[in-house]
This record gives structure tokens, sequence and C-alpha cells, in this order.
């Protein structure tokens, strides 16, 4: 039977974690199948951010203007490595370090590119719609979407890239930027305030479950210097 754990608290759930690695568990309404130790620790935090993200959305300001702020704060970290399933400045995959600088701005988001597919309001994935700090998301080799980047504005993106080794720039029009044009799919703005921008997390995190992180980016790789 699976094994619910909304109410444990961390401690209670790390003295389980030995029981948990082959078990099927639900945390905050989220199914995680054989989990592993690892990502059932990460899947926690993910919920615990969840429960407690009212306390970073005292920031004023509209969407556009925390939007834009998402981007100043993501330029504090150009040349953080590129590290799978990293969130935090010792290491960022895509989707870890767009989550990570929106969350600074007071803006919860969730986890994957594939979910923040779903965030906030769709636009037509075209370059010329964009506006600094949408959301750009791009499929992978399977077709399906993998890998996310905020619109810097001056046709650029700003994100975590495996094959650039970590956060920086990227011009569309440059030969490395065809790829992500040629692979962009859908795009987002960001909208809402406070309460609307959590039940709109909660209704992703209920209705397209984490998945298992993004993987690396299949653009030409370059060398950072």
């Amino acid at each position: 039977m699976p094994v619910r754990l909304v109410r444990l608290g961390i401690p209670s759930f790390l003295f389980l974690l030995p029981l948990l690695a082959e078990a099927q568990i639900t945390i905050s309404g989220i199914r995680i199948s054989d989990a592993s130790v690892g990502r059932a620790v990460r899947i926690l935090k993910t919920a615990n951010d969840v429960a407690n993200a009212g306390s970073i959305l005292a920031s004023k300001g509209s969407s556009t203007k925390r939007a834009r702020a998402a981007v100043t704060t993501g330029k504090r970290y150009i040349g953080v490595p590129y590290v799978w399933g990293g969130s935090t400045p010792d290491g960022f995959d895509c989707s870890g370090f767009v989550q990570y600088v929106y969350k600074k701005n007071g803006v919860p988001l969730p986890r994957t590119s594939r979910q923040m597919a779903h965030a906030g309001k769709g636009l037509s994935p075209s370059i010329a719609n964009l506006r600094e700090g949408d959301l750009m998301l791009f499929r992978g080799k399977s077709g399906v979407i993998a890998h996310v980047a905020l619109y810097a504005g001056g046709n650029r993106i700003l994100h975590s890239s495996s094959s650039r080794g970590g956060v920086g720039f990227d011009d569309l029009y440059s030969k490395r930027g065809a790829y992500f044009r040629s692979h962009l799919v859908a795009a987002r703005r960001i909208t809402g305030n406070g309460p609307a921008l959590m039940d709109a997390l909660r209704q992703i995190l209920r209705d397209y479950p984490f998945d298992d992180f993004d993987p690396p980016d299949g653009a030409p790789r370059i060398t950072i210097r």
C-alpha cells in the first residue's frame, strides 16, 4: 500500500527513508512509484516549497516587472555550472535555474520544463511576441519539451545549458542559436499575483506531476573560456 507522508515532518521522513527505496509513496498528492531515496527527498523539498511559498509572495510590483527582475537576478549567476537536477547556485539545470530566479522575485513555479509549459499565459512561440522574462520551451530529441530558457530581450535567451556548461546568454540568431529557434515549441508569460500564483502552482502540480528532471539539451556544444 502507498505510504502517505503529507503530515510527516522532514525528520520523520528521513527516518523512514530506508523503507521507501522501493516503495510507492505519495507526497502532497504527487505519487512516485519505486522512488529512489534521493529523488524522494527532492520531491519532498518541492512540496515544502509549495506549502511555504506564501512567505515569498510579499514582493510588490506587476508581473511584468517581476519577470524583468527575474532576468536581472539570473544575470548574477552567469558562469554557475550546469548540474543535472541542480536547483541552487552550486549548480543549475535548465528548469532549476528558471524556478530559482523567479522564486527570488516572489513567483513560485513548478520544477520541470514540462510542468512550466502550463504556467502562466500561453503565447505564440514566436520571438517577435516575447518580452523580457517570458519562458521559452524547447523540444528534446524525443519531441517532448525538455528545455526551458528565459527570454532576455534583444533576441537573446538566458539559461543553464548543458551544451555551454552552465548559465549564460545565447544569441538566437547566431549559428548555435539556430538550434534553439528550430526547437522552440511553446512560450509562456507569467501573470497573476499572490493567491492566484499559488492556486495555479497547485493546479499544475496536481495535473502534471514531477516526471524526472530535464535532460541535457542537444544544442551544439561550446567551450567557455
